[in-house]
């Protein structure tokens, strides 16, 4: 298999020891190596690339947020554009026409759009869709708390809100506004974090608080969706501690991979009933300590370990269980790993 690079975003100064957004290599016999900093940006902890262009998204994740993009000339980023967020931006998409850049704002709660121009840069001011309601988690939910999107057939954009235990459906109009075309109800205090959709249509929600993976489907065309099934996020109990981090589906979608922290463990889990549902093999070690995102690299998987610094690479079997391959990567408090 060739070669291939990636971005790697970080969290920096009083929240982690980055300096901005780096750049690696996955080597043909899946073992990383450092290319050095692309970009020095106060934490820019999670990225998305545009489908067409050259061009990066970056958040800068503080209390007076912005979402950042970058032209990739080199090896290097140049900063072409800068637009304000909500307070905590955690989570930039891209729609799949490359038309908008989604932003979800963890501190504010709530989600923005931001039209795109045919170079990948922004165009507009950003369009704004407020969130609203709380949790039982007073420590965790005591009001919105907007942390991932996501792209469902039919074009609507999904939200997790884990402040509100809600995944809310919005549809971008002509003018670039989001509007709301349904909200649907998760379990008290579970916290939905992040999210992944099935080529079936089926949405899978992991949730933070309680370490579920929980089914969603289309109920009808107008962006209603309903739960179907619930499984763990991890094959063993991973105890009181444990949060959960995010969720991808693997090559072919027949698997989906989620990582847990505290438990620092990355779990596979079996695709039932084209997509209906899903069931955990096997938990495997992180390769490090407090895992945040993963990325599937087709037959690699790359784990961002923030606290040991460290990003660590798995060769994926043919019964979907990831092995570790060879010795992480030193990448100061990596968050986030996309592919160039």
């Amino acid at each position: 298999m060739s070669e291939r690079v990636f971005w790697v975003g970080t969290y920096t100064g009083d929240a982690g020891a980055g300096e901005g957004v780096y750049r690696v290599r996955r080597r043909s016999d899946g073992a990383l190596e450092a290319l050095g900093l692309a970009a020095e940006a106060v934490s820019p902890s999670y990225l998305a690339t545009h489908p067409v262009t050259d061009v990066v998204y970056a958040v800068r994740e503080e209390e007076r947020g912005a979402v950042l993009a970058y032209a990739a000339v080199d090896g290097r980023l140049r900063e072409i554009g800068r637009r304000n967020a909500g307070s905590l931006p955690c989570h930039v998409s891209v729609t799949p026409d490359g038309g908008h850049l989604l932003v979800a704002d963890y501190g504010s709660g709530t989600v923005r759009a931001v039209r795109l121009g045919a170079d990948g840069g922004f165009e507009g001011e950003p369009a704004v869709a407020d969130g609203h309601g709380s949790g039982p988690r007073i420590d965790r939910q005591e009001g919105p708390h907007a942390h991932a999107t996501a792209h469902a057939p039919g074009g609507f954009v999904l939200s997790t809100d884990l402040g509100a235990d809600l995944v809310r459906s919005f549809r971008i109009g002509e003018d670039g506004a989001l509007r709301l075309a349904g909200e649907t109800p998760l379990p008290a205090g579970c916290g939905p974090r992040h999210l992944a959709v099935h080529p079936s249509g089926h949405v899978y929600v992991l949730t933070e608080l309680a370490g579920t993976v929980i089914v969603l489907r289309p109920k009808d065309d107008h962006g209603a969706l309903e739960q179907v099934a619930e499984s763990p996020a991890t094959a063993e109990p991973a105890g009181g501690e444990a949060l959960c981090g995010a969720i991808k589906l693997g090559e072919g979608a027949r698997f989906a991979y989620t990582s847990t922290r505290g438990a620092d463990v990355v779990t596979a889990h079996r695709v039932l009933d084209g997509g209906a549902g899903l069931a955990p093999v096997a938990d495997v070690p992180s390769g490090g300590h407090w895992p945040r995102d993963l990325h599937v690299d087709g037959p690699w998987m790359h784990v961002a370990n923030e606290r040991s610094g460290a990003v660590a690479t798995f060769r994926i079997g043919a019964d979907g269980v990831p092995a570790p391959v060879g010795t992480p990567l030193e990448v100061p408090s990596p968050v986030c790993v996309v592919p160039a």
